[in-house]
């Protein structure tokens, strides 16, 4: 369908990461079980995900690439990937953080998620120092209740793991003026705080999930676009920045999930509804950037060979193809595949970026 592509202009900074190799775009990508045509979407053959086009059925099905089961019983991709490489053959020190609250693509059958505010950081107990020896008595307690034993260990370690970070975080001065003004701005200057606290952590392998909403333009598409677009770039610009000045950027890899796309065609109040395939951004240093991955779609009008319907894309790409890449880019040894990503052997070679396209080491 096209030979040149373009960007948004409230996306100038990532066109600037995209002239100096150092972001990429990768087309044609969502969630699936497995390669689906438009036959089998219309008449059955293929398995498929459960509850498309439904906002919360989709998001979850970004955050566990296990799109035909519903919830976060598959835990998170991002979760599965620390448990992954703390448990390999090198046992990387593997930390997963959300700043954008619970979060399933954090959490790992294994790894906690550390719960980072996007204003406070780590927030601690005030009274710990009061009540730390109740909290000990509580938590000290052996209980013959599975569920009591659990929620035991879990407030226990929630206590003393933000009471350790807090300390570490307390003397954190970033090499930038990082002034966050907007939500995106404020959990990426977290993250830029716990990276620039890596070597205290003793930190070798970390996760960060961050969150932007506002994208479900039923109307006005263009504006909302152009404002949400612009928060973003902004907020890449800060951040990169800071990377950048702690030289951490070529270790650094950023990568975009969406529940879904948007309909090619228009609705009446000049908006968008729910789609299914996407375009999405990886940023990092260290990135053979400059390039958009994954075959674009052949046609984009109304009625081609992916539409489901009024323009929603039947994606031709999983959302492992650019994730698979990443993980072993991270170090994820090769015996970890299928527990990372279930859905992975229903796909051939040709769905998946190799990592040597997609970074320099």
């Amino acid at each position: 369908a096209c030979s040149e592509f373009g960007i948004h202009p409230e996306l100038s900074f990532i066109k600037e990461l995209y002239d100096q190799k150092q972001a990429a775009f990768v087309s044609n990508v969502g969630a699936l079980v497995e390669p689906l045509t438009k036959t089998q979407f219309k008449n059955g053959g293929a398995s498929r995900c459960v509850g498309l086009f439904s906002h919360s059925d989709q998001q979850q099905a970004a955050q566990t690439l296990k799109c035909q089961v519903s919830g976060a019983s598959p835990k998170g991709a991002g979760g599965r990937l620390a448990d992954a490489l703390g448990s390999g053959a090198q046992k990387y020190r593997t930390t997963s953080f959300t700043v954008a609250g619970t979060a399933t693509w954090s959490q790992g059958f294994d790894t906690r998620a550390e719960v980072i505010d996007r204003r406070q950081g780590s927030v601690r107990f005030r009274e710990y120092q009061q009540l730390q020896t109740l909290v000990s008595n509580i938590t000290g307690v052996k209980h013959g209740n599975v569920y009591c034993e659990e929620y035991a260990k879990v407030l226990e370690e929630a206590i003393h793991s933000s009471e350790d970070l807090g300390a570490v975080l307390d003397n954190v001065e970033l090499k930038t003026a990082f002034e966050a003004s907007s939500s995106l701005e404020q959990q990426l200057k977290q993250v830029a705080r716990l990276i620039m606290a890596r070597k205290e952590r003793k930190a070798e392998r970390d996760f960060f999930f961050v969150s932007l909403g506002g994208f479900d333009t039923h109307k006005s598409v263009a504006t909302v676009l152009a404002s949400k677009f612009k928060e973003v770039d902004d907020a890449l610009r800060m951040f990169v920045s800071e990377l950048q000045a702690q030289g951490i950027f070529d270790s650094t890899v950023l990568v975009t999930h969406s529940d879904f796309g948007r309909t090619l065609t228009p609705n009446s109040g000049a908006g968008t509804d729910h789609a299914w395939a996407g375009n999405h951004v990886v940023l990092g240093g260290d990135l053979k950037g400059g390039a958009v991955f994954n075959e674009f779609p052949k046609a984009l009008l109304e009625g081609n060979d992916q539409d489901a319907g009024r323009g929603r894309l039947i994606p031709k790409y999983p959302w492992e193809s650019m994730m698979v890449p990443i993980s072993e880019w991270m170090g994820m040894a090769a015996g970890h595949h299928a527990e990372v990503f279930p859905n992975l052997a229903n796909f051939n070679a040709s769905h998946i970026i190799t990592r040597a396209a997609l970074f320099r080491s």
